[in-house]
């Protein structure tokens, strides 16, 4: 390089984690992204699933060919982005259930929680939408048109479970008769923050599938550390909130279960709840 030729200066990228926050924008923006998220783990793990079929019909074929064989599917390399989606997804859990906590409309967020959003990308406003062409007309009201305060997942056998978004949608969710009945199930992890869980059903002895199902729910969507995470169920009808109590603390008064979740064996339920999540 000449002596006279100007060295271009490096780009810096500046991260201001110290920055006011716009909380109510990045709980929703975090809310869809998580929705999304799930909605790309689901798929990547029919994907997967799909890729594996095709390589064990291939491998257990006598008659394969050389051609065959060469456009069999990359497994691995579905496993590595199903791998990173379900990272992402569990990060973005992890900022939801965080948020929680976080007290005002704006405000200077945690270091780690601010951290966290930046690393995830996650803004604080959700993104402008195109410009929509002539406006239909409104047809009746429907369910649709109102915000639930919990996402749903499906069981094997279609009963629904119901997860709280936030703080204050916990305690509409637990002690609401808009949102439960006294005889469903009620879940939450023990001993750490987190959201808490609704199983729609009156049945005296659940099916463990479907505990165990609402049971890694529970340990997911909590501030739980480790791979074995224990998990509090009673009915609804015990779950109540005590009077000047912070959003989300409940007091359980009656008869406790304890549900045990190994994370690394759940994450095969969880895949396949995520495929059934719906939110309003």
């Amino acid at each position: 390089m000449d002596d006279d030729e100007e060295e271009k200066d490096e780009e810096t990228v500046v991260i201001d984690v110290g920055r006011t926050w716009n909380v109510g924008g990045l709980r929703k923006e975090v809310s869809r992204l998580t929705v999304r998220c799930h909605k790309k783990v689901g798929k990547a793990s029919q994907r997967l699933q799909k890729a594996q079929e095709e390589v064990d019909r291939l491998t257990g074929s006598e008659g394969v060919t050389m051609e065959e064989l060469e456009k069999c599917p990359n497994v691995d390399e579905f496993e590595t982005q199903l791998e990173e989606l379900r990272s992402r997804l569990t990060q973005l859990n992890q900022l939801e259930v965080l948020l929680q906590d976080i007290k005002g409309k704006k405000t200077v967020l945690p270091d780690h929680i601010a951290t966290l959003a930046i690393k995830l990308e996650v803004q604080d406003e959700t993104p402008t939408k195109p410009e929509r062409g002539p406006k239909k007309e409104k047809g009746p009201t429907t369910m649709a048109a109102f915000r639930l305060p919990y996402r749903r997942f499906y069981t094997s056998d279609k009963t629904e479970i119901r997860v709280g978004k936030q703080a204050e949608d916990n305690d509409e969710l637990s002690t609401s008769p808009k949102h439960r009945d006294g005889s469903d199930w009620w879940m939450h992890a023990s001993g750490c923050p987190g959201s808490h869980v609704v199983i729609r059903c009156h049945d005296h002895n659940l099916d463990d599938a479907v505990v165990m199902d609402a049971a890694a729910l529970a340990a997911r969507q909590s501030k739980c550390n480790g791979n074995v995470i224990k998990v509090s169920m009673t009915r609804a009808r015990d779950v109540k909130k005590p009077s000047g109590a912070k959003a989300g603390l409940v007091q359980l008064t009656g008869q406790v279960r304890t549900v045990v979740v190994n994370m690394k064996e759940a994450q095969a339920l969880l895949d396949r709840l995520d495929e059934t999540v719906l939110i309003n």
